[in-house]
């Protein structure tokens, strides 16, 4: 009877811990490219596992886009919006009502950057983004990142 009850209890918590499980089904990487003495692209390497897809920073109505926060950095100057390079997929959501645009398996965000002088520094923030598959979609999530600028 012990060996049931201890058997029963090791499932239980097991499952249990299974359940409390946090899907993260995007990895990112951050690197600084430098393209002058002063000037950089600040690259933001999202991979997806399948069959959750990320979604475009220029999604109007739906679900959260990405976005990508800096910090404040005197020695930084942040030169437009990111861009995006990856294989763009467009679809209307009847869940959102609306067309939405999103990325699967890859996608880079690509953020030039103008340093006010030539030394070494850092930019840091955060990137929020929110992924779904076709049968659910999780909760926005920030991340921190930080990047060297050498």
């Amino acid at each position: 009877m012990k060996r049931i009850i201890t058997v029963c209890f090791l499932v239980a918590l097991s499952m249990s811990a299974f359940a409390q499980t946090k899907l993260n089904p995007v990895k990112w990487t951050f690197e600084a490219v430098k393209k002058s003495d002063k000037q950089y692209d600040i690259v933001f390497t999202a991979n997806v596992d399948a069959p959750w897809h990320i979604y475009s920073q220029f999604v109007k109505k739906g679900p959260v886009p990405t976005s990508i926060i800096f910090k404040k950095n005197a020695l930084v100057q942040i030169k437009g919006a990111a861009s995006e390079i990856g294989k763009l997929e467009k679809h209307f959501d009847k869940n959102f009502g609306a067309e939405i645009a999103y990325f699967s398996n890859k996608v880079q965000f690509v953020q030039t950057i103008n340093l006010r002088a030539a030394t070494k520094t850092s930019v840091s923030g955060e990137i929020e983004y929110m992924v779904c598959n076709d049968e659910r979609c999780l909760p926005p999530t920030k991340i921190p990142f930080e990047v060297a600028i050498q």
